[in-house]
């Protein structure tokens, strides 16, 4: 059993497209789903309850390539008894390097299958309780900007006022 907490963490884009194989840590709100069936999830599927909502943590592991191949598209998580849910990579890359989500597991290509260990805390920590919101990217600041259409003068009337007449 692998522990997540102690994988290498993918910093840079450089570390992304250099690695062979990454993984995606994330968490999945389930609360949609009806009582028994959140009950079944918790139970059977590795979720959890924070804040009176439940989740359950997904780990998606690949090529950095087939990460940004499947850009947008969902990834549909089927439970049992006909209960799915969908998960969306957002295209940023430089918001799920920001947000830990991303791991080097390079180390692991030649292992036949990987199982991870329920980290409860940890999951609630790095993906809940503990997100700081991306920095949005400053506007530039514009001193002088050219109109997009040249005003003509004299053809029209400023508001409030009525064209003299001669």
């Amino acid at each position: 059993m692998i522990r997540i907490s102690t994988l290498p963490l993918i910093e840079s884009t450089e570390q992304f497209h250099a690695a062979k194989q990454i993984l995606l840590v994330d968490v999945l709100f389930v609360g949609d789903a009806p009582r028994d069936m959140r009950e079944y999830i918790k139970n059977n599927h590795g979720g959890f309850v924070y804040e009176k909502k439940t989740y359950v943590p997904i780990t998606l592991t690949g090529a950095p390539e087939s990460l940004l191949a499947n850009v947008q598209k969902p990834i549909t998580f089927k439970f049992d008894r006909g209960f799915e849910n969908n998960y969306f990579f957002d295209s940023e890359l430089e918001v799920a390097i920001w947000h830990k989500k991303l791991y080097d597991i390079s180390a692991l290509v030649n292992e036949p299958s990987i199982a991870f260990e329920r980290e409860e805390s940890f999951i609630i920590e790095r993906y809940l309780s503990g997100v700081i919101p991306f920095p949005a990217k400053p506007e530039e600041i514009k001193l002088l900007t050219l109109p997009s259409k040249a005003p003509a003068i004299g053809t029209t009337a400023m508001k409030g006022l009525k064209p003299v007449r001669k």
